[in-house]
């Protein structure tokens, strides 16, 4: 009984020896740009063998011995396929360079000839400063060279930043911007070293960087988040109009990213805000009113995002998500510091927010962002929650267009956005409408809050009184405004009605508007 299952373990063991696999692991890479490529296939030829690369262009193949005379064929859309005879493959592992299709990405423009150029010129956002092969510095960005807002009225902006060929690991940027009408010079320097040698850029994917910043320009407290980029477009603080402040800050921050599509983030910021125009820091106290010329604030903060599968197609400053269709979900948590190199205030301040695209069929999809804030401690107005406050993940974050930036001031606030796109509808049909870019665009955005007793000046006087502008949500009552219109014209603008359905009453109230955008 025992020699025949003897006799098998042998014969087993001596087939195994027999076929022996070759291992074949490396990364694919965009000839162009030497960028990696996610998602592109990876297979033996004239077998099932294959696999995708991961978020960061890796890939791992076990291979039979038997196959050792096939070749390896990499394959991605809008790159010429490359195969190679595995027998050739001698180094452990390999990097692979696809080239460019030119003639797919004159298939798949939607604009033609001269207006194409013009727009993908704007779309990249910067321009090599010299020779677009040896280039050391950017200059950019090309979207916010001219802008309008009521503050500054005209305002004119310029920018540099390093590229990898002045060093693959430390990298400088900044601007410089003006306003014709306030007459007040800003700017920001930034100094990132990434702890990952970079292709091109600090911001590409992974990021493993430690930055320090200095910025001096406007800000407006109810119209963009405390920790986004000052990198609105075209008409900048639509409705912040006597409602902005100058601010300036110092911040050191570190950034890391993981390939399983987590990334964390830990900053350090020192900033002053001063009020501008009408805008008033004033405590009434006993029938008198005591102006503070400026609020001093000293924070420390962490935040943590997570997506499955998150990969990035990157082109030089471009870097676009391929992963939106997976669920993403962003927490972070600061805290205020007060009599800590200058700091006025103590508070803790928490932020969830939840994301995803649902595709439907092939002929649209719908965008959705969740998000709640809440302030726990007593704070003076511009460091409550407002319902523009959010950060622009990887799909499209909507700000509200119809408010006013401070309109609706809280310390507990939860927002629902939502935007449905046609991808296969109406406009896709008419080849002149598909050719300028042109789909269908429905959204809805709607938010609702309460502001407490503690940071009610009705109940705390130690607090700034609340800006004329500023209303407290009826109970039950969301503010609730909705767009219809056209997005992706010529793959840069947007043109849509905003319809403003709730709290219409008010003698301020905007109660709907055309609106002219680009996309970002």
């Amino acid at each position: 009984m025992l020699k025949p299952l003897f006799a098998a373990l042998i014969l087993l063991i001596s087939i195994s020896a027999q076929s022996q696999n070759i291992s074949l692991k490396g990364v694919v890479h965009s000839g162009k740009y030497k960028t990696p490529i996610p998602s592109a296939a990876v297979f033996i030829e004239g077998s099932r063998i294959g696999i995708l690369t991961n978020s960061v262009g890796e890939f791992f193949i076990s291979v039979p011995d038997s196959l050792i005379k096939s070749n390896i064929v990499v394959s991605s859309k809008g790159y010429f396929t490359m195969s190679m005879p595995i027998e050739l493959i001698s180094a452990p592992s390999i990097d692979i360079y696809l080239e460019e299709d030119y003639s797919y990405v004159e298939k798949n423009n939607k604009a033609l000839g001269f207006l194409n150029k013009a727009v993908t010129f704007v779309m990249n956002d910067w321009v090599p400063l010299g020779n677009k092969e040896t280039n050391k510095f950017d200059f950019g960005r090309l979207q916010t060279i001219p802008t309008y807002n009521p503050i500054e009225g005209v305002r004119l902006r310029g920018g540099i930043a390093s590229n990898s060929r002045l060093n693959p690991h430390f990298f400088i940027k900044g601007y410089v911007a003006y306003g014709f009408k306030d007459e007040k010079l800003k700017y920001r320097g930034e100094a990132i070293y990434s702890f990952n040698k970079k292709a091109y850029h600090d911001g590409e994917y992974l990021k493993n960087n430690i930055s320090l910043i200095y910025e001096n320009d406007i800000f407006s407290p109810g119209e963009i988040h405390p920790r986004a980029m000052n990198d609105l477009l075209l008409v900048t603080y639509r409705r912040s109009d006597n409602e902005t402040t100058y601010r300036n800050y110092a911040e050191l921050n570190y950034e890391k990213e993981y390939k399983t599509g987590f990334r964390h983030a830990t900053w350090f910021r020192k900033s002053r805000l001063i009020p501008q125009g009408e805008l008033q820091f004033k405590n009434i106290i006993a029938g008198e009113s005591n102006f503070e010329r400026q609020i001093n604030n000293t924070e420390i903060g962490v935040s943590a995002t997570w997506t499955s599968k998150e990969s990035y197609i990157q082109e030089k400053r471009k870097k676009i998500p391929t992963s939106l269709t997976n669920p993403l979900v962003y927490l972070s948590h600061s805290v205020g510091l007060k009599d800590f190199m200058g700091g006025d205030t103590y508070y803790h301040r928490t932020e969830l927010s939840l994301q995803k695209r649902f595709p439907i069929a092939d002929i649209a999809r719908l965008d959705m962002v969740a998000e709640y804030v809440k302030i726990w401690n007593s704070v003076p107005f511009p460091l409550l929650a407002y319902p523009n406050q959010r950060h622009r993940l990887n799909i499209e974050n909507n700000a509200f267009f119809l408010t006013r930036s401070i309109e609706f001031p809280t310390d507990q606030q939860a927002t629902l956005r939502g935007v449905f796109v046609g991808e296969n509808l109406l406009f896709s049909k008419s080849p002149i409408l598909n050719a300028l870019g042109f789909r269908e665009l429905i959204s809805f955005r709607a938010t609702y809050g309460s502001l407490s007793k503690k940071n009610n000046p009705q109940f705390n006087e130690s607090l700034f009184a609340l800006p004329i502008v500023s209303h407290q949500y009826e109970k039950g009552v969301p503010y609730i405004e909705g767009t219809i219109g056209i997005t992706n014209i010529l793959g840069l603008l947007r043109l849509e009605y905003v319809h403003r359905f709730t709290y219409r009453k008010y003698p301020d109230a905007l109660l709907g508007a055309i609106r002219l955008d680009i996309i970002i």
